[in-house]
């Protein structure tokens, strides 16, 4: 071992020391133990290396150097190294060298990430010298995702595994190498993370998208340190129907399926929703879609669903969509099927009751009905009559009668709608139920005495007393612009229905209809027909003759004496109405004292006349007519005899 001092510290050292220097002299320029001496010397001692990093698996060379007070580098010297934590940063065997055996250079190796202090320490006692330590780091070289970068999950609570590892030297390559310390970040929250280090688990939640990076609190500033995972959460929800087909026996019945929107692990998603679409326009002829019925859960994928609702017989076909929470997107499909075949429980003839003049006829319906009371469009029926006249298949009545007589219309049910011929359907006999007229001889009131009070029981269209109905009515006065009609009635809870009537005070014949059901009066015989619950005639003749309104004429009023003339009288009542049935004694034909003669007076039609004989000689002669002593209009009539 070699120590080097300069002549400059020779020079400035008493003899004393000269001499004790020289002993020291001989003594290290030999290979012996150095010997012990009094005196001691001041130096500094460092670590060389050449990088404070280094990669787990890699190896630095580091150097125990000790300079004097004056900087000069002693060399020759024995050192020991020391690691706080070997785990991480160890030492190589010395080498079989004077260098490795000396401690004079020691390899650093890293074993694992972290940090370490390297001590190196002088245990020569001749040096007054401090242990010195220095921070050596050990890196991986780089962070790398061994399982797949990009991942989809199908449902929630599906789970996946991101591993991760760090780059460390072997054999002079970089290579991964797990257990190395990976720390995971996760960005997001759509699964959850479980665990820690180099392998995680992560577990779906909900849809979206969510990034998991590996990286290391210890790794290489230049080499790649993070590397990513990327998790897509995207549900695959299958519609799941509890059937595909239905049978519908009446229009109205509400069908459809308990439905899921789940995955294949039974989750739902919030916001989904399910839509019945009939697939052609006849499709949505025979069923119509009802809102959303229930409530949807999200946890278990039960969904609020549509019913289809029967409307017309035929086979539907329906697509069943699932609605994903933007309300358009489709993300399921199914479809299902309902066959609609109306089943009769009733035939009728309607109106099922009604009362009419014996000289009126009603427009009546066949008509079958199903459950629900809807009618069935292609039934079968035929009629049978008895006590009533029939024809066309639609028109009840005239009919000749006594009075109060009744008439009854029995149907009888055959084809597609019986029950016996659709064997799936409830087997309920059908009710029959016929149409009973009650006719009564056409009623004949005087003019002046015209109200009267009609009276009838009123059954509806499945032969229920019609309580608290309304009866609509219509004399076809307003389009002549003479007389009232009554205001509608409605059914008493006994099921009867009273009306007063008062036609016009002119002769003739009005007719009362009364229309049961609906709020719209009579306007053609397609929405009359089966509505039609009472049709009166009512005949108004005219009152006795009146003064006020019957009339004298005469054909000349200006008559050779001896010649003749026609005297007319027209016989009215008060209102103007022509007094058919008139006879001669309804007035009193006279002519002034002296006059002319009358033959005797012919009435027909309410038109009565005379033939007028004037007098023999020139004048005048006057001719009146009275009723009940009193002129009739234009009377007298004053002649002029030539």
């Amino acid at each position: 071992m070699r120590y080097h001092i300069s002549h400059r510290t020779l020079a400035s050292r008493t003899g004393a020391a000269l001499t004790a220097f020289a002993l020291l002299s001989i003594g290290l320029s030999c290979t012996e133990n150095l010997p012990n001496g009094p005196n001691t010397f001041s130096a500094s001692m460092k670590i060389v290396v050449p990088h404070d990093t280094v990669i787990v698996g890699d190896s630095s060379s580091a150097q125990a150097q000790v300079t004097d007070a004056d900087g000069h580098v002693v060399q020759g010297l024995k050192f020991d190294w020391t690691s706080a934590d070997s785990t991480i940063v160890g030492f190589a065997a010395a080498a079989a060298t004077d260098e490795g055996t000396s401690g004079r250079t020691r390899v650093l190796v890293a074993r694992k990430t972290g940090r370490s202090l390297v001590t190196l320490a002088l245990p020569d006692s001749r040096f007054v010298v401090t242990n010195v330590t220095r921070t050596e780091t050990s890196v991986v070289g780089g962070v790398r995702v061994l399982s797949t970068h990009d991942s989809t999950l199908t449902a929630v609570n599906d789970t996946g595994v991101a591993i991760g590892a760090g780059m460390v030297r072997a054999n002079g390559a970089l290579v991964t190498r797990v257990s190395q310390g990976i720390r995971w970040v996760h960005l997001g929250a759509h699964v959850s993370v479980i665990g820690a280090g180099d392998t995680i688990k992560y577990v779906a939640r909900t849809n979206g998208q969510d990034t998991l990076i590996a990286t290391h609190d210890f790794c290489l500033v230049t080499a790649k340190c993070a590397d990513t995972s990327v998790i897509h959460v995207s549900q695959q929800l299958t519609v799941t129907l509890s059937s595909r087909t239905f049978q519908a026996w009446s229009f109205g019945d509400s069908l459809g399926p308990t439905i899921t929107l789940a995955d294949r692990r039974g989750n739902g998603l919030a916001g989904t929703s399910i839509r019945f679409v009939p697939r052609t326009v006849a499709d949505s002829g025979i069923v119509k879609v009802s809102g959303l019925l229930g409530v949807s859960n999200p946890t278990n994928g039960a969904m609020a669903v549509p019913q289809l609702i029967a409307a017309g017989n035929g086979t539907a076909h329906v697509s069943v969509l699932g609605i994903a929470p933007d309300a358009t997107s489709i993300i399921a499909v199914d479809s299902v099927t309902e066959v609609v075949r109306q089943v009769a429980r009733r035939v009728a003839v309607e109106p099922i009751h009604a009362l009419e003049s014996a000289s009126d006829s009603i427009p009546i319906k066949q008509i079958a009905r199903d459950a629900r009371g809807a009618a069935i469009a292609d039934a079968t029926i035929t009629t049978a009559a008895v006590g009533i006249g029939f024809s066309n298949n639609i028109w009840a009545g005239p009919t000749v009668i006594a009075l109060f007589t009744e008439g009854t219309l029995t149907p009888t049910l055959t084809g597609l709608s019986l029950p016996q011929n659709n064997p799936l359907a409830p087997q309920i006999p059908v009710v029959v139920n016929p149409s009973i007229v009650t006719f009564v001889t056409p009623d004949s009131v005087v003019a002046g005495l015209t109200s009267f009070v009609i009276s009838t029981q009123i059954v509806d269209s499945i032969g229920n007393l019609a309580v608290g109905k309304w009866v609509r009515f219509d004399a076809g006065l307003a389009a002549v612009g003479i007389g009232t009609t009554p205001d509608s009635v409605q059914v008493d809870g006994s099921g009867n229905m009273s009306v007063t009537w008062t036609p016009p005070n002119i002769a003739g014949l009005y007719t009362l209809t009364g229309l049961r059901g609906l709020p719209t009066p009579m306007n053609t015989l397609a929405d009359s027909a089966g509505r039609i619950v009472l049709r009166r005639t009512m005949r108004v003749v005219p009152d006795i003759p009146s003064a006020t309104q019957s009339t004298l004429a005469m054909s000349a009023t200006s008559i050779a004496h001896g010649a003749t003339a026609v005297v007319t009288i027209t016989v009215k009542d008060k209102f103007g109405n022509i007094v058919k049935n008139a006879k001669p004694a309804d007035f009193a034909l006279t002519a002034a004292a002296g006059g002319g003669t009358f033959s005797a007076a012919t009435c027909t039609l309410g038109v009565c006349t005379a033939t007028y004989t004037a007098p023999a000689a020139a004048g005048t002669d006057s001719i009146s007519v009275k009723i009940l002593s009193v002129e009739i209009l234009l009377s007298p009539i004053v002649l002029t005899i030539t």
